[in-house]
C-alpha cells in the first residue's frame, strides 16, 4: 500500500454505545495508543488482509410509496393562485384609499395564502398537515 498516497475514501459504520467502548478500549490498550478511527481502520485493513468475509445478505424492504402528484397542474395551479392573491392586494389598497372596511378582503388573502403555501409543500413533497 503506497502511504503517500492520500485518504480520499470515506467508509462510515454505526456502531451501539457498546461496541463503541470496546473499540475505545482496544486502541488504547496498545503500546502506542489509538484513537478509534485509526485503530478502526488498522484492524479493518488487517483482517482483509487475513481473509475477506463473504458479504451479508441484503434486506428486501419495501418501497416507500408517495401519493403521485400532477406537479405541471399544481404548478399552474400556484401560479393562478398568484394571480389572485395580487388581485386581492389591489382590491385591499383600494379599500384602503376609499375608506372601505377591508376585513372581508384581508380574510381572503389570508385564504389564498394558505391555498399557495398548501400547493407549495405538495409540489416539494412535504406531506400534509393534519387539522
Amino acid at each position: 500500500m503506497d502511504r503517500t498516497q492520500p485518504r480520499t475514501v470515506v467508509v462510515s459504520i454505526r456502531l451501539t454505545p457498546d461496541e463503541a467502548a470496546h473499540l475505545d478500549a482496544a486502541g488504547q490498550a496498545l503500546k502506542q495508543p489509538r484513537g478509534r478511527t485509526d485503530f478502526t481502520r488498522a484492524a479493518a485493513l488487517h483482517a482483509a488482509k487475513a481473509r475477506v468475509p463473504p458479504p451479508s445478505k441484503p434486506v428486501r424492504r419495501p418501497a416507500r410509496r408517495m401519493p403521485a402528484l400532477d406537479t405541471r397542474l399544481l404548478g399552474q395551479i400556484l401560479g393562478q393562485l398568484g394571480k389572485i392573491g395580487g388581485n386581492v392586494n389591489q382590491l385591499a389598497r383600494v379599500a384602503n384609499s376609499t375608506g372601505i372596511s377591508p376585513v372581508a378582503l384581508s380574510d381572503l388573502a389570508a385564504e389564498v395564502s394558505a391555498i399557495r403555501q398548501a400547493v407549495a409543500a405538495a409540489l416539494r413533497g412535504e406531506p400534509e398537515d393534519s387539522p
